[in-house]
């Protein structure tokens, strides 16, 4: 007796014969739209569980099933479909947070660079003291100060924009910005001079 096929096989062998390196036939297209639809809202679930907000959980939603679209050949077993998209969410989200922290950390970098705010005294355990911690006008402050150094590094040309982010996010920034760049070490200092000088004119005249 043959197997009955479910919903989630056919879709993926739609999905499959309907791929090729010019695009994908309509009958693929319903076929993965079928899975979004019978996966997404748990898939959805998964994300919000692991997401600060809900435009974030919308972003690692679809940020998943682009993921799986890719990937979908190496999916062997297709009833193993809705863990293996479960294991996609729960990556999307984990990388989404370090991205965040990573982000953090660069801009208040970049910011006490800039003499937005002064970096928090540390005790010897390199923990904040208990003199630094902020009051709510403090917070504020900072939050405001952030989203001007955000707004400035918005309006910087994307190459420096990009040379600023691998100085602080990258351990190896030169190599990064050579595959990046395709810049020398020399080049890509000069496009990080150029970057913190136009930031730096930036934010004075924001703060003007």
């Amino acid at each position: 007796m043959t197997p009955t096929m479910t919903d989630d096989a056919r879709d993926l062998a739609l999905v499959r014969a309907g791929r090729t390196s010019a695009g994908a036939s309509p009958e693929a297209h319903e076929g993965f739209a079928r899975i979004y639809d019978r996966h997404g809202p748990v898939v959805r679930a998964l994300c919000r569980q692991n997401s600060p907000s809900d435009a974030d959980a919308d972003d690692a939603l679809q940020e998943t099933f682009l993921r799986a679209y890719r990937m979908l050949d190496r999916l062997t077993d297709p009833d193993g479909l809705r863990s293996w998209l479960y294991a996609i969410a729960r990556l999307v989200c984990s990388e989404r947070r370090r991205a965040a922290r990573r982000r953090a950390t660069h801009e208040r970098a970049a910011a006490e660079e800039n003499g937005l705010m002064p970096g928090e005294p540390h005790t010897s355990t390199g923990r904040p003291s208990p003199d630094s911690r902020a009051s709510p006008r403090d917070a504020a402050d900072r939050r405001e100060q952030l989203r001007r150094l955000g707004r400035a590094m918005d309006d910087l040309p994307d190459n420096e924009r990009l040379a600023l982010h691998l100085y602080y996010l990258e351990s190896d920034p030169v190599t990064a910005a050579s595959v990046a760049l395709g810049v020398s070490r020399s080049g890509f200092y000069k496009l990080l001079s150029r970057a913190r000088e136009r930031l730096s004119a930036l934010l004075s005249e924001a703060r003007a």
